[in-house]
């Protein structure tokens, strides 16, 4: 009798360990109906807010304005199909949002006033006007037709790609205060996406800095453009792009310009060039020859661009990502080693 009272304690706790510890997850499209249901496995309305109640393997699509969706630290799976899916859709704030496996995490479909915060995916915006990407960690976005948007204070990279692109007139977006590192291009900008404001950011150990095909008029001050190891800034048919106050830092190439005149100072102060070797007489801290800029042109072959106030040192002190600082303080030692063996032979 007492064998068999054991025995079911012991079924009894089984039961419960398969029930209570086992992970939940969900499978399948979750709709955020136009009236505000749920449709699928995986989220929960809580205080007004949509958050996860595990990891999802499907898509989540929102069909309906003003709502706000939290990930709650968990995953959202793509399938390789797709991650969270917005069209003409207003007011949506989407945060702590971790996905994998889609081929964007987060898309903006014809969207309008979103905010997207503290998530970490890829994400694109379409025909997408007037919206925030703040505050996320390792993300790397794709504009498409997307103007007047916010981009600040995110950490952008992609290995295997763009930190950032804008393509098919992507016009006047606000993009400063990023840390944008480790990608094939920090910033590329593709089809004509002009006149938009880059400022504030450290574009630091990418392959190219910055890319402009076929875009004009875009404004770049106050930024640390350093060690890109092919270049700092590339232009290819490309002009009227304006540089000021910049910091352009021991990059491979400075910059490699094919078709194209840009500007390289503001008509009283340029940028910090760490190849410029003039000299500064009268001491008010701007160089007092220009710094030239060689292009290549089609019709007339190589010309050069000038930076006509070239500042003599760094304008910014940089806060640059703690990665970029290992490969920096070993150089630097290893310069010093080799300085003091020259001086002692």
């Amino acid at each position: 009798m007492n064998k068999k009272k054991t025995l079911c304690i012991v079924l009894l706790l089984v039961s419960f360990l398969l029930v209570h510890v086992q992970p939940v997850w969900a499978i399948g499209t979750v709709y955020v109906r136009s009236d505000g249901s749920i449709e699928g496995a995986g989220l929960k309305l809580e205080g007004g807010v949509y958050v996860f109640t595990g990891d999802i393997y499907g898509q989540i699509v929102i069909e309906k304005d003003g709502v706000i969706v939290d990930g709650s630290g968990y995953v959202l799976h793509g399938m390789s199909e797709g991650g969270i899916f917005l069209e003409n859709r207003s007011g949506i704030v989407l945060r702590s949002l971790e996905v994998v496996d889609a081929p964007f995490g987060i898309t903006l479909l014809g969207g309008r006033n979103n905010a997207i915060s503290k998530s970490n995916c890829s994400i694109h915006l379409k025909d997408s006007f007037s919206n925030t990407v703040f505050g996320n960690e390792r993300i790397n976005l794709l504009f498409s037709n997307s103007s007047k948007n916010i981009v600040m204070e995110n950490n952008l990279t992609d290995t295997f790609g763009y930190g950032f692109k804008l393509q098919s007139a992507s016009n006047e977006n606000s993009i400063f205060g990023n840390n944008i590192t480790d990608s094939i291009s920090g910033i590329s900008f593709h089809g004509a996406s002009n006149n938009n404001n880059i400022y504030e950011n450290n574009i630091v150990g990418n392959a190219d800095g910055l890319i402009f095909y076929n875009s004009y008029n875009n404004s770049i001050y106050d930024n640390v453009i350093a060690f890109n190891s092919n270049s700092g800034i590339f232009f290819r048919g490309s002009s009227e792009n304006k540089f000021f106050r910049n910091d352009i830092v021991e990059n491979s190439g400075p910059v490699i310009c094919w078709y194209g005149t840009n500007i390289w100072d503001n008509g009283s102060v340029g940028n910090y060039w760490s190849d410029y070797n003039g000299t500064d007489n009268n001491l008010d801290g701007i160089g007092d020859e220009p710094h030239y800029i060689l292009t290549l042109q089609f019709l007339t072959g190589e010309d050069y661009d000038t930076d006509n106030y070239p500042l003599m040192n760094w304008f910014i002190i940089p806060e640059f990502p703690s990665w970029t600082l290992l490969p920096i303080l070993l150089i630097t030692s290893l310069m010093i080693i080799l300085a003091k063996k020259k001086i002692g032979g």
